[in-house]
């Protein structure tokens, strides 16, 4: 079969593979598409390390083989792929949020070989955990793919009361930042403002007619000037920070009305993830704080059910095609900021 292989860091190259067989306890996907995402760029420089040549987390596929042992999957069905695979012992886990493991989660296209080629294998462990999640058999794969990042954005929203917000800020207008934006329209938010440095990224959000209510250039609008004339000086119900600029953080705190909600969507470099923050502020003003590492089966299953119901319509966000022989053309375009790209697919 053809895979998108990392021979070392920066150089990805399209090869035949041996086609993996299912052992006992695992299933055999054939791969219709895997998205690339933000993390994907990373890991295919080496800024991230993995432990497998073969990444891609943003899975639709169908079951062509199933090893011994396993129950209720058959082959033909159509599934995406849950990413995280907890260690199934810990608090956490028994509670299902795999996404906070005390041991360390694992995950599909980290520790185990990715979507990026034509078949790829669910571990036991994952098939186990229920990572394989059923779609339609009319949804279409490319919008599948979607499923995985929206079950994160919809992990980090769900600690704000959004049926009963007036508005929401959200900076970042990249995948993510869109994304959150959805979610919170599609649980009621009234008003939702996108904030981008990129003129370039604004006006491809205004072209694909997305549902935001301001878009608003930060590189030359003061955020908080706005949002104070914007609100009347109260300031917003929501700040979400889905862009990896930690000064953000500050600015978004100091955006919120009293008993606001403060979202940490994005992470940052280890290297330098200290911030000086104004607590009084949190402390006087009721300030809610919530962070958002990936995500478990419950934000999945919402997500899918946002993406089905029609919620959240996910065909404009797809921007670019690509088959998998064109992969390093695909990366390529998703890190040109004049590409016009949001979300790239990979269609093996």
């Amino acid at each position: 079969m053809k895979a998108a292989v990392i021979k070392k860091p920066g150089v990805v190259v399209v090869e035949d593979v041996p086609q993996p067989k299912p052992g006992s306890g695992e299933v055999l996907l054939k791969v219709e598409a895997c998205a690339l995402c933000g993390t994907d760029q990373r890991v295919l420089s080496g800024e991230k390390p993995v432990d497998v040549s073969i990444v891609g987390h943003e899975i639709t596929g169908t079951v062509t083989a199933i090893g011994a042992g396993v129950p209720k999957i058959r082959t033909g069905q159509r599934f995406i792929v849950q990413t995280v695979i907890g260690c199934g012992e810990c608090p956490m886990c028994a509670r299902h949020r795999e996404n906070l493991c005390e041991k360390g989660f694992r995950a599909m296209g980290y520790q185990f070989n990715g979507g990026f080629a034509e078949y790829m294998v669910m571990p036991k462990a994952a098939v186990d955990q229920g990572c394989l999640i059923t779609i339609p058999a009319d949804l279409s794969a490319e919008i599948g793919t979607l499923i995985e990042p929206l079950s994160c954005c919809v992990n980090g929203m769900k600690y704000i009361p959004l049926e009963d917000s007036e508005h929401v800020v959200i900076f970042g207008g990249g995948i993510i930042g869109v994304l959150n934006g959805l979610v919170a329209r599609a649980r009621g938010a009234k008003r939702i403002t996108i904030m981008d440095v990129s003129a370039t990224r604004l006006e491809l959000l205004k072209k694909l007619a997305l549902p935001f209510d301001d878009l608003v250039n930060s590189s030359t609008t003061d955020p908080l000037t706005w949002v104070k004339a914007a609100t009347g000086g109260r300031g917003v119900d929501a700040a979400v920070v889905a862009a990896s600029v930690k000064g953000l953080v500050a600015v978004g705190l100091n955006l919120l009305r009293r008993a606001g909600h403060l979202s940490v969507f994005a992470g940052f470099p280890k290297s330098d993830a200290l911030l000086s923050l104004d607590v009084n502020r949190i402390h006087y003003y009721e300030i809610n704080v919530h962070g958002a590492n990936s995500s478990s089966q419950e934000e999945y299953l919402q997500a899918r059910d946002f993406i089905v119901s029609g919620k959240i319509k996910g065909e404009a966000l797809v921007t670019h095609r690509f088959p998998l022989n064109k992969f390093n053309a695909a990366v390529k375009t998703q890190s040109d900021p004049a590409s016009g790209s949001l979300k790239i697919v990979i269609i093996p």
